[in-house]
């Protein structure tokens, strides 16, 4: 599985945003911050607090293979739990930069993913802070990648969103938006996925939508967290931290 997971960040540096008709606008757009949002019916489906002091290998499997585009190493050993907060560090170990990602191992279609989280500052720009969910399948891009929290291998002013599909690699396209906040504070992010649109909140606040039926997944994801090396060497450690994760499913009626 965790093959694949090396494309996720490799496609975040190509940012743009696709248009059907060139003559027409996207099927996206961004919203008004403090708009009035109609709070759907949501039932939580699970919770991670990182309480105790490792991760529960029951809910997460650990990634243990090369890096992200064969950059250093993904190692259990990144992970890190105290005091209710997950840690992903990345650093040189022996020369070698070791970082990691982990999977949650329950797949859902559509719902909603929500995590408090925060990434270091990195002035070796050599690693990306992730959440995004992953195809069961790992069909990839036909079954597509949703890129929620993407801090990019930038000082993290701000972090971004990459919606991934395509039937083929060779027609792989994706949507983008950045998202003008200080990744280096602890931010709410929360993803809605239904069969519609996507909406991506940030503190409570709705900020993008996308509604092109075409770019969205139909099938079963599952949740991600991953700081990805876009570089052989880097300088101080960084990391990357989780508070929180919930992840919920609409109410049937």
């Amino acid at each position: 599985m965790f093959r694949l997971f090396l494309f996720t960040a490799m496609l975040a540096v190509m940012s743009c945003t696709k248009v059907d008709d060139p003559d027409k606008p996207p099927i996206d757009h961004d919203e008004e911050p403090g708009e009035e949002i109609v709070v759907p019916k949501w039932e939580l489906k699970f919770e991670e607090n990182f309480e105790g002091n490792a991760v529960n290998p029951a809910d997460w499997y650990i990634y243990n293979s090369p890096g992200h585009n064969g950059n250093g190493l993904r190692r259990p050993s990144a992970f890190t739990v105290a005091d209710g907060v997950l840690t992903v560090t990345a650093q040189m170990i022996d020369g070698t930069l070791v970082s990691g990602g982990m999977a949650h191992r329950v797949n859902y279609k559509y719902g909603k993913f929500e995590a408090r989280v925060r990434s270091d500052d990195d002035p070796s720009i050599a690693t990306s802070g992730v959440l995004l969910t992953w195809p069961q399948s790992e069909r990839w891009p036909a079954d597509g990648e949703n890129d929620f929290y993407e801090t990019t291998t930038n000082r993290r002013q701000s972090f971004h969103t990459y919606i991934h599909y395509g039937n083929s690699w060779a027609t792989k396209q994706q949507y983008h938006k950045e998202h003008k906040f200080d990744a280096k504070e602890w931010l709410v992010v929360a993803m809605e996925w239904e069969a519609e649109h996507i909406k991506i909140y940030v503190n409570g606040e709705l900020q993008w939508t996308l509604t092109d039926t075409k770019a969205i997944p139909h099938v079963p994801h599952h949740l991600c967290i991953q700081l990805d090396a876009f570089k052989k060497m880097m300088g101080d450690p960084v990391r990357m931290q989780v508070d929180w994760v919930k992840i919920y499913q609409r109410k049937k009626d």
